[in-house]
């Protein structure tokens, strides 16, 4: 039967999106649950037992700001302090003095999980109402996506199908060079991309179990 060009143009411009959604649906239906996700991710990075045993958590490393746009990289000296509740503080040595930040601001959901050395047994306490709503392949490799009530680009985790590890939180974010720490696995490299560019969190050491009382101050005060 002759279709007319005007409309079957559109019709071709749909082939792919069709073709995208029966197969995202055909893929949804092998679907681990979120209990099982997260339990293998636990397993993957050393264990509950392991991750129960860390009360707290001290960092020191680096911030590289790297946005051609606005001239040479920055690199700024930093440390980071955490409890096993969610509060964190990490303050930022800069040239014009210190720059805090911390668990008070609410747009630093991502970095109170990254530093809480508890984190991965209290994910729907950082990401509320996680739910498993597909996959998703980026660059060869294919994702679990677990999304949750923060905003979706930002916020949605992304567990790799092959290991189960978080490596990728919102579109931005990603998780890398993952070293032993108290028997317990901990991303070294915190790569946040940004408009022209990324500020990227490279971490030199992290050491558990330490006092950090005296260090959560609010954002924007001294300690």
């Amino acid at each position: 039967m002759f279709m007319h060009r005007r409309f079957f143009r559109p019709f071709l411009v749909l082939i792919p999106f069709l073709i995208l959604t029966v197969a995202s649906s055909a893929i949804a239906g092998d679907l681990p649950t979120l209990e099982q996700i997260l339990d293998r991710y636990v397993e993957a990075l050393g264990g509950c037992e392991n991750l129960a045993n860390l009360s707290t958590r001290s960092i020191t490393g680096k911030q590289i700001d790297d946005r051609p746009h606005k001239g040479e990289p920055v690199t700024t000296p930093l440390e980071a302090w955490a409890d096993n509740t969610g509060i964190f503080s990490m303050v930022l040595h800069e040239a014009e003095g210190d720059r805090r930040t911390g668990s008070d601001d609410d747009h630093n959901a991502k970095l109170a999980f990254i530093f809480n050395p508890q984190g991965p047994l209290m994910v729907a306490k950082h990401f509320p109402n996680p739910h498993v709503t597909g996959t998703w392949d980026y660059d060869g490799k294919l994702y679990y996506k677990v999304e949750n009530d923060l905003k979706f680009e930002y916020y949605t985790l992304y567990f790799e199908v092959e290991t189960g590890m978080l490596t990728r939180i919102g579109y931005h974010w990603w998780l890398e060079d993952f070293r032993e720490v108290d028997g317990v696995l901990v991303p070294f490299t915190v790569v946040r991309g940004r408009k022209g560019g990324s500020t990227n969190l490279y971490f030199e050491s992290v050491t558990h179990n330490v006092d950090v009382t005296g260090n959560l101050a609010p954002s924007g005060q001294e300690q």
